[in-house]
């Protein structure tokens, strides 16, 4: 065996097993073909785009589409769920966004502020950047909707920059900013990885494409209710114990809780119904939820509020370790096994 095809054989360990068995020695002998004439002494390796090329396509088999192995098939559902559900959530929210962004002073007892004076001076680069960031959940909606028209080609750009426009262009480098960016990266990288080429085509109703617009708007007018009842009550006491799920992070904790206890129910009462990907793709979607609710735990609370709001936060974190450690137990019962390895003919 010369010292490239030993090369060649290493980065293929990236594939699976199964896979290395059936078609191993057919690309091998595709890269060294590729490759020229090269000896031992030329020092010769990979190029970076062949090591590219197969990280790609190993990530393609880990997440199969149709025909594919039941446990990558499993695998790749669940990743494809966790973007389908991620991204409904930041389409829902950006209602809420675009809401407070187009409301006028004084609706839901908001203070009358000067918005056009607030976007900055007319004409500069400073209001038109304010503009198009307001205006960027926009895409959230447009990604999620052509997501499940069945374009995830048109989805990807569409989420990536919904995603530059949401953190700007100077997003701060800190422990709370980037655990609380998993929120949004996550399901992203979820899309990107989970809709590949051979991913089965999903085409929903145009009902389910507009769902985030009928669940955000009465959730915006929820909020915008509670907000205005809050800022007319002098006694918080009560306020503190609901304020820590009005965030981003506390309502995505509260709609993951209730993915989990309908799924958990679904399969005890459906025995039809158990599948992995399902509590898998939750189970994935729990941790940057925990990680961006634990980033706002302060040690701190001194006054009888912020321990309050604390110890909420803390049944939260408990309340998601809880379900993802029941989810990926009712996943691992139902994962099927690894496709068996045969290995291929000399």
């Amino acid at each position: 065996m010369s010292l490239l095809e030993d090369r060649y054989r290493y980065v293929l360990r990236l594939l699976p097993a199964s896979y290395r068995a059936e078609r191993e020695e057919e690309m091998v002998c595709a890269f060294l073909e590729g490759s020229g004439d090269l000896s031992d002494a030329d020092n010769p390796r990979p190029r970076w785009s062949e090591i590219a090329s197969v990280a790609a396509l190993s990530l393609r088999v880990r997440l199969g589409g149709a025909g594919a192995s039941p446990r990558f098939f499993a695998w790749g559902e669940a990743i494809r769920l966790v973007a389908v559900l991620g991204l409904f959530f930041h389409a829902m929210m950006s209602c809420v966004w675009l809401g407070d962004f187009l409301r006028p002073p004084g609706v839901f007892g908001s203070p009358s502020v000067d918005y056009q004076a607030a976007l900055g001076p007319a004409g500069s680069a400073e209001r038109l950047w304010n503009i198009v960031q307001g205006l960027g959940g926009l895409l959230w909606i447009a990604a999620f909707a052509s997501l499940v028209r069945g374009h995830p080609r048109a989805a990807k750009p569409l989420a990536l920059l919904a995603l530059t426009l949401y953190y700007g262009i100077a997003f701060p480098i800190d422990r709370i900013a980037i655990l609380q960016s998993l929120l949004f990266v996550v399901p992203v990288l979820a899309l990107v990885a989970g809709f590949h080429r051979d991913a089965p085509r999903m085409r929903r109703s145009p009902w389910v494409a507009a769902s985030p617009v009928g669940a955000g708007v009465p959730l915006y007018v929820i909020l915008g209710v509670l907000g205005s009842t809050m800022r007319a009550t002098i006694d918080w006491r009560f306020w503190s114990w609901v304020w820590p799920w009005l965030g981003v992070s506390g309502l995505a904790c509260l709609a993951l809780l209730v993915a989990s206890a309908t799924s958990v129910w679904t399969r005890l009462r459906v025995p039809a119904r158990r599948t992995p990907s399902l509590p898998l793709a939750l189970a994935i979607l729990i941790v940057p939820v925990a990680l961006s609710c634990a980033s706002v735990l302060t040690y701190e609370a001194v006054d009888p509020i912020s321990r309050t709001m604390a110890a909420v936060s803390v049944g939260q974190l408990a309340a998601l370790l809880l379900c993802g450690l029941t989810l990926i137990v009712l996943a691992a019962r139902t994962m099927p096994a690894l496709p068996r390895v045969t290995p291929s003919s000399p």
